[in-house]
């Protein structure tokens, strides 16, 4: 949220005994997954001395998120949108509904739906799974009033309001610039409540972020949002989808809790936009007797800053163990018998027998043969 920052959510899962356990699921500053596991070598492996391979996987948005996230549209319905330009509205925000807020990853429990032209309106409030959002948003008619953002900041702080999850995530639309100047706008902007953070859109040929003191610039700004702008009503649906970005960005191994090596034999190689699995591969230095933590950390973003989780498996190399095997010496025996071409081979040759000296306790070699 805005007054807290971005932040840095990290995670290593260790089971008791300090022996690293399984895949590692964290969570990023949005709210989006991400993962990572070391899949091989298993926790406590025996190995050489020398170099070993880990392998495994990292993933980002991947997985359903938990539901603590609340999004509220506030559609721009002024005179200067026509007809055409509301409709092309709508469908942009119903597209990027369905291929982004509905997406388990997201983790998007609740919606809001408002409009306002030269006044605001709470249409819609309910569930961002399944169909009843769409057809509130199909229903929704064009105002053909003024642009009016004060009106429009009060409607979607009231939506937000009657939601419950931890955060809220406002997406203000608009094609112009606020006519109203004798509307309190910085009263408005003061009573967004603090779990809500406003992202706006300016979209059409007339639209800007703008630098003023009622500009959809300073809206975001204020509540730690962001601004992205579309110069055409089509470019909207890549505008609303840049909004919530997240990426795997890199991934490290660190041996003995020593500093941290990159991995870069990946596939598909990093960054990568989320979401989305990615497989590595990577040779530790030359490890000698011990046990030795090996742990590999993903670091990846979302819209709402950075973050990285670490899973850990451990390896032991142990001394050598000293021989415990008789060593015994082959001494020639006093005389052999010679055969002839056609003789069968002499007994101590034949597979399965074997030929030793027998030293007795004096150290005189008899020259006997094993029983």
């Amino acid at each position: 949220m805005r007054r807290l920052g971005a932040g840095l959510a990290a995670a290593v899962l260790v089971v008791a005994g300090g022996v690293p356990a399984g895949a590692v699921d964290g969570t990023l500053p949005g709210g989006i997954g991400i993962a990572v596991d070391i899949e091989t070598p298993l926790p406590d492996t025996v190995i050489p001395k020398g170099t070993t391979t880990v392998v495994g996987t990292a993933s980002i948005g991947t997985k359903a998120a938990t539901p603590r996230t609340s999004l509220v549209y506030v559609l721009d319905s002024s005179g200067s949108l026509t007809q055409a330009g509301w409709d092309a509205e709508k469908q942009a925000v119903a597209e990027f509904h369905r291929k982004v807020a509905q997406q388990p990853y997201l983790g998007a429990g609740s919606v809001g739906l408002a409009a306002f032209s030269t006044g605001g309106r709470v249409f819609w409030t309910g569930q961002a799974a399944g169909p009843q959002f769409h057809n509130a948003l199909a229903a929704l008619q064009w105002q053909d009033g003024s642009t009016n953002f004060t009106a429009g900041l009060r409607a979607g702080t009231e939506a937000a309001n009657a939601t419950t999850e931890p955060r809220s995530i406002m997406i203000f639309l608009s094609d112009g610039r606020d006519n109203h100047a004798l509307e309190n706008f910085e009263g408005a902007l003061s009573q967004v409540p603090e779990r809500v953070d406003i992202h706006t859109v300016a979209f059409g040929p007339d639209a800007g972020c703008g630098n003023g003191s009622r500009s959809l610039k300073r809206m975001a700004e204020v509540t730690g949002g962001t601004c992205v702008e579309a110069s055409e009503v089509r470019g909207l649906p890549a505008a609303l989808e840049a909004l919530f970005p997240s990426e795997l960005q890199r991934l490290t191994l660190t041996v003995d809790g020593g500093p941290e090596l990159p991995i870069t034999e990946i596939t598909p190689v990093l960054p990568q936009p989320g979401p989305r699995q990615v497989r590595y591969s990577v040779e530790t230095p030359p490890l000698d007797v011990g046990n030795h933590p090996l742990c590999v950390t993903a670091h990846g973003t979302d819209y709402a800053g950075q973050g990285k989780v670490t899973d850990c498996t451990n390896v032991i190399i142990r001394e050598p163990s000293p021989s415990t095997t008789p060593t015994t010496t082959a001494v020639p025996t006093a005389s052999t018998t010679p055969t002839s071409p056609g003789s069968p081979p002499p007994t101590a040759a034949l597979p399965g027998n074997r030929q030793v000296s027998i030293i007795p306790r004096g150290g005189v070699d008899t020259g006997g043969t094993a029983p």
